[in-house]
């Protein structure tokens, strides 16, 4: 249901809904899509009980996302949906990254398909830092999905939530630091 599919990078957009997906009149909008508040940052810190400035490896935060869907109408009488993302986010090199690399990972859920595999899938992601760069803005390969429905008038039960993949720590760290 979920799978990655590289295609040429897009400018993200913030927070928004994706946008309308057919050009019949009265065209159906996508699921909506949200970017969790705990888990839209991430802090990692060196290995080790140091948590201040000095310790920090890699500080990321996604900060939007760019979307479309498509909808098929299948012999049933129900419906196909395909949506496609990319996150992008901005990472940010700290003091204590001595490989000029950061390796995260992110999620896309989506809740309606709980508990099944289908609801959660998981993107890991490789950042380099070129030689003077400390900061990259990073837009990641395009994430696909396809689900099935009966009616295309309940498509916001059908959300999608985006965030990074944390440790419970981390989760700790992004809640006190809000």
């Amino acid at each position: 249901m979920v799978s990655r599919f590289l295609r040429p990078s897009a400018a993200a957009l913030s927070l928004l809904t994706l946008s309308a997906c057919s050009t019949n009149s009265g065209p159906p909008a996508c699921p909506p899509v949200y970017i969790l508040s705990d888990a839209n940052k991430l802090t990692k810190f060196r290995p080790g009980t140091g948590r201040d400035v000095t310790d920090v490896d890699v500080q990321a935060e996604i900060v939007g996302y760019h979307g479309d869907c498509k909808y098929e109408e299948k012999k049933d009488g129900g419906w196909t949906v395909d949506v496609s993302l990319q996150v992008s986010m901005d990472v940010k090199r700290g003091p204590a990254n001595t490989s000029r690399t950061a390796d995260l990972t992110y999620f896309v859920a989506m809740p309606a398909f709980y508990p099944t595999p289908q609801a959660k899938a998981e993107f890991p992601v490789t950042i380099s830092f070129p030689e003077g760069t400390n900061l990259v803005h990073h837009v990641d390969d395009t994430v696909d999905l396809t689900f099935p429905i009966k009616a295309k008038e309940i498509i916001d039960k059908y959300e999608i939530y985006l965030g990074f993949q944390t440790t419970a720590e981390e989760l700790r760290y992004n809640r006190r630091t809000k």
